[in-house]
């Protein structure tokens, strides 16, 4: 007993219990709870990137009838620049300008002269076949036939033409 009479031994055994204490976990605290606000940044789709390929077939010449005769096939691509997925539906294809506005090679000759992809003269062709969602970066190919359509007229003025295919993707 004579040991915790002296300082010494008090503060010794103040320690050995601060020891204990810790060694068990018995330790006090407050809880709470709190909220915060952060944002999170959503990208935006890319223009799909079409280029035509490759034309095979061809010269066109006047027929009368949708689907037989001179008939070029042209292959065209369509990609996804986006760094994400995007859902291509469609593609339109006409005979157009490169902004898409009518074209018209010469008085007389024009896109009512021709047929894209098997429609009605001078109607847009739309291309679904490789509708779908492509992955970023990915490629995709497909065709679409070109006809001159014999409309029981003069078509001189479409000698030599080249009527300008239009792509629009969806």
């Amino acid at each position: 007993m004579k040991l915790f009479k002296q300082k010494k031994g008090i503060a010794l055994l103040a320690a050995v219990a601060v020891v204990a204490i810790a060694a068990f976990g018995a330790y006090a605290y407050f809880t709470s709870t709190g909220t915060g606000t952060g944002d999170a940044t959503v990208g935006t789709s890319t223009a799909w990137d079409v280029n035509e390929t490759l034309q095979a077939g061809g010269p066109l010449y006047p027929n009368p009838t949708i689907g037989t005769g001179d008939i070029q096939t042209n292959t065209y691509t369509v990609k996804n620049n986006s760094n994400g997925q995007q859902f291509l539906t469609q593609v339109d294809i006409s005979i157009a300008n490169a902004n898409g506005s009518p074209w018209i090679a010469v008085p007389g000759c024009s896109a009512a002269d021709f047929s894209v992809g098997g429609e009605a003269v001078g109607v847009t062709h739309t291309d679904a076949t490789q509708s779908g969602n492509l992955a970023s970066g990915q490629t995709v190919t497909s065709t679409v036939t070109v006809q001159m359509i014999d409309d029981n007229t003069n078509q001189d003025a479409c000698k030599l033409a080249v009527p300008p295919l239009y792509y629009s993707a969806s």
